[in-house]
């Protein structure tokens, strides 16, 4: 029984992302193309949509974000931070797609610290983050 709702979560989260994802990326690119913030905004919207779905997702089936989740969505925003900075260094980028890929940025940024804010409280959020405060035994010192 553990299995399948482990199977049907996995299922959810996919489709949402096939829906979400593919619709808010292609909408981002399309923005960037036609050189259109608006277009651009309304694909960031759809990614927004995603990780609201995938809360939601994680919040009815009980669970938090698996590993490889994380780890995949650090790998993306990993990759997509490096292509930003490289594309505005080498100067490849219109002033449109720049706008469109700072609030991409700065929205997953300030999403982020929203979610982990929300899910442990901020002084819990510290402790998740906090390693100098920390004994090797795992115990805060005073």
């Amino acid at each position: 029984m553990e299995a399948d709702k482990t199977n049907e979560r996995a299922v959810l989260v996919f489709c949402n992302w096939l829906v979400f994802g593919l619709i808010g990326l292609g909408f981002l690119l399309e923005g960037g193309a036609r050189e259109n913030v608006l277009i651009g905004m309304i694909g960031i919207i759809g990614i927004i949509a995603g990780f609201v779905v995938h809360i939601i997702i994680n919040h009815i089936s009980s669970t938090g974000f698996t590993l490889g989740e994380v780890a995949l969505g650090l790998v993306l925003f990993a990759l997509g931070a490096v292509t930003f900075i490289l594309s505005w260094i080498i100067g490849a980028m219109p002033l449109v797609a720049f706008r469109i890929g700072l609030l991409l940025l700065a929205v997953l940024v300030v999403g982020f610290l929203v979610y982990v804010a929300t899910r442990y409280g901020v002084a819990g959020a510290f402790r998740k983050f906090d390693v100098i405060g920390t004994s090797n035994s795992g115990k805060r010192e005073p």
